[in-house]
C-alpha cells in the first residue's frame, strides 16, 4: 500500500464509478438531478485523492 502507484488507482476507481453511474442512469431513463450529487460526489473524491497524492509524494 506505500506504492507510488495505489493513488491514481484509487482515483481511477472513484472516475469509473462516477462514469459507470452516469451511463447506468442515462440508460434506464432516470432524472439526473437524482443522481447528480452521487456523480459530482464522486469525481470530488477522485480529485482529492490526486490533489493529495501530489501533496504527499513530496
Amino acid at each position: 500500500m506505500h506504492s507510488v502507484f495505489w493513488t491514481p488507482r484509487f482515483a481511477a476507481v472513484y472516475f469509473l464509478a462516477a462514469l459507470a453511474a452516469f451511463v447506468l442512469f442515462t440508460a434506464i431513463g432516470s432524472n439526473m438531478a437524482i443522481v447528480a450529487p452521487l456523480i459530482l460526489t464522486l469525481i470530488g473524491l477522485g480529485i482529492a485523492v490526486l490533489i493529495r497524492h501530489g501533496r504527499t509524494r513530496r
